[in-house]
């Protein structure tokens, strides 16, 4: 996941945790920027994408919390894969790993034999590396469209 879109999304999470305290979970609970003890920033952001969201609805200037946006903006979430097993955030580091691996022992195996008489033997590896690096490639690039990253 992006920074910026981690750092958002954890912000969001923030906003309607603080939502739940104070109550405001329906029209007729709606409290004010104050009452929710809410910077401006949070009335600037409603204004551009977060009021977009529907998660957080203005009704003359005060606010609620609406649980079902609250519910699709947690499934969204969890269908593009941030968030695995047990609620905790899902990481691609594991299969970026093992790509490099594979791409250095490919250009470590050409070196050595470009330079140590050109072996057949090597070669084959070569290739059986090459292709178990695009198959990995092609894993991720179509588990990730379906995901919508």
């Amino acid at each position: 996941m992006s920074g910026q879109r981690g750092e958002m999304e954890l912000w969001i999470q923030r906003l309607i945790q603080r939502f739940r305290e104070k109550g405001a979970t329906s029209p007729e609970r709606a409290m004010t920027i104050q009452e929710l003890g809410l910077h401006d920033r949070f009335e600037q952001a409603m204004k551009r994408r977060l009021g977009q969201t529907g998660i957080f609805v203005d009704i003359g200037g005060k606010y609620y919390l609406n649980e079902e946006a609250v519910r699709r903006f947690e499934e969204r979430r969890q269908g593009r894969g941030y968030r695995g097993a047990g609620g905790q955030r899902r990481s691609w580091v594991g299969i970026r790993i093992l790509r490099m691996i594979l791409g250095m022992g490919i250009l470590l195996l050409f070196i050595v034999n470009f330079f140590e008489g050109r072996n057949l033997d090597i070669w084959y590896l070569i290739i059986i590396l090459a292709a178990a690096w695009i198959a990995v490639t092609i894993v991720q690039i179509s588990f990730m469209a379906r995901k919508g990253y």
